[in-house]
């Protein structure tokens, strides 16, 4: 049988049971809370404060030619720089260095190219050229351009006189973006890695180049593209 005096007793004996469910869910609501500020935190990085993060892609064939009635070499590239990160970036110029790997004796082992024009070389001597203007890649986005290199310097000698394997170095010079916060400053990304690459040359006509105008397909042994890693 049961008396008043058991149920009270019941009751108070109850309390520190409820005590610890509420203490319980307090810590789980603290939990959530915090995962909920971590999550918060992590998007508005990705999705706004990251700062552009570039990565260069290079096709497995580009286009060599001569132009001036062949004193200058010209390496057209289709370029597509993608931007991982949050905020827009910006490729001031780009180099390109040409190595002969069979270079011998006097000839020309290497030698650097600069950003010049935009489109493919024409075998009309009288197209109008679009000259290179910095290129802006918004967040989250990707830009394609074909470049055409041309020489940085005298244009003579060439550095291609044969048929052969070349290897190339592409790199990008970049804005800087602007450190307004602690924060940018401890993400901060410089230019992306260059890229190397070779690519062979089949075969090799002074008179094609040079009076035709002629542009000749350059392409990597395995026919894949190539990707620099970024900074």
């Amino acid at each position: 049988m049961t008396t008043p005096s058991d149920t009270g007793l019941g009751g108070i004996a109850g309390f520190p049971n409820i005590a610890r469910l509420a203490s319980r869910g307090n810590r789980l609501a603290t939990l959530v809370s915090a995962f909920a500020f971590a999550f918060s935190g992590v998007s508005l990085y990705e999705t706004v404060i990251k700062q552009p993060r570039l990565t260069i892609y290079v096709p497995p064939v580009l286009q060599y030619g001569h132009d001036s009635g062949g004193d200058v070499e010209v390496f057209a590239i289709p370029i597509t720089v993608n931007n991982d990160g949050a905020r827009s970036g910006t490729v001031l110029s780009m180099e390109l260095e040409v190595e002969n790997l069979a270079a011998k004796g006097e000839e020309v082992k290497s030698k650097k190219y600069y950003s010049a024009f935009l489109g493919e070389h024409a075998k009309n001597a009288d197209a109008p050229n679009k000259s290179f203007a910095p290129l802006s890649v918004a967040g989250r986005a990707s830009a394609s351009e074909t470049i055409r290199f041309y020489p940085q310097g005298n244009p003579l000698p060439h550095v291609i006189q044969d048929a052969g394997t070349f290897r190339f170095t592409l790199r990008l010079a970049t804005a800087a973006a602007p450190n307004g916060s602690p924060i940018d400053w401890l993400f901060k990304h410089g230019d992306p890695a260059p890229v190397t690459f070779t690519r062979t040359l089949p075969w090799y006509s002074q008179q094609q180049l040079g009076f035709r105008r002629t542009s000749i397909a350059m392409h990597a042994e395995d026919w894949k593209p190539t990707v620099s890693g970024a900074k």
